[in-house]
């Protein structure tokens, strides 16, 4: 990792842009997927879009500790 990908700005950039739903309401399935991506890459882990737990980056691939579900 760089420092650049842990510096709190990027979190916080990170964070709003994975939390700001374009409805005005609830995040759609995508925004919420296209949130953990970016954070995965970001930050190297995100919350689950399908359980909440903590998803992991690694070999290329999103991974969830909780559920086992995917992301490539």
């Amino acid at each position: 990792m760089t420092a650049t990908l842990l510096d709190p700005a990027t979190r916080f950039a990170a964070e709003a842009q994975a939390s700001a739903p374009s409805s005005g309401g609830r995040m759609t399935l995508e925004e919420r997927l296209q949130g953990a991506w970016h954070l995965l890459h970001a930050e190297g882990a995100a919350d689950c879009p399908v359980c909440g737990d903590e998803m992991t980056f690694h070999g290329g691939a999103g991974e969830c500790r909780g559920c086992g579900a995917k992301m490539k």
